[in-house]
């Protein structure tokens, strides 16, 4: 099965001091059912010495990466961070990226858009409209505060909500994709999500 490196979302517990990395199981259960061996990589790996982060990630011998949901998109923050690192590592070793939710935002954020906030999208579901000739599902969960602005330079648009929010995108020369929805979340995943999954990380 190939390698699918996963950036998690960072979960703090005050109470405890703890700082985790957090990955829904969902997640990885998607992946593993599409034949795909999900790697959780740390956040706190950015504190490595780059030649050291860099000789690590390649010893994994990842297909891909994917961007996972949760967190706000802060430019200061550890996992923004960490998030533009694997985007640079990407793209000198010709590595897909698929951002989810959290992950098309900082994707939008990283190549100038900005974030606004929306209504109605929280524990919902709704219509997608495709903007392209490629095959989207045609409704999906949303789970977020936040959508895109405009679109992100050097990418396209691929759907919107019927409300007019931006929902996915794709870059116009590397293989990166964004989706603002959660496919792992429903109780049963759309087939066509699994084949753009596939199709991303062929």
């Amino acid at each position: 099965m190939k390698n699918i490196l996963i950036n998690p979302k960072i979960s703090i517990n005050i109470k405890r001091k703890e700082v985790n990395d957090q990955v829904d199981h969902a997640l990885i259960n998607w992946l593993i059912n599409n034949s795909f061996n999900p790697i959780v990589i740390s956040n706190k790996l950015l504190s490595l010495p780059k030649k050291k982060l860099y000789k690590f990630l390649k010893s994994l011998k990842p297909s891909g990466i994917i961007l996972s949901g949760g967190n706000e998109v802060k430019k200061k923050s550890l996992r923004y961070q960490f998030q533009s690192y694997l985007l640079d590592y990407s793209l000198k070793n010709k590595l897909p990226i698929l951002g989810i939710c959290q992950g098309m935002q900082f994707m939008g954020v990283r190549f100038g858009s900005k974030l606004i906030k929306v209504k109605n999208h929280v524990k919902k579901n709704h219509k997608l409209i495709n903007l392209t000739k490629e095959k989207f599902p045609k409704k999906s969960n949303s789970y977020h505060d936040f959508s895109l602005k405009n679109c992100p330079k050097n990418f396209f648009i691929t759907t919107k909500s019927i409300d007019g929010n931006i929902e996915s995108i794709k870059h116009k020369f590397f293989p990166w994709e964004g989706w603002m929805w959660h496919p792992e979340r429903d109780k049963v995943i759309d087939e066509i999500n699994n084949k753009r999954l596939k199709k991303i990380f062929n």
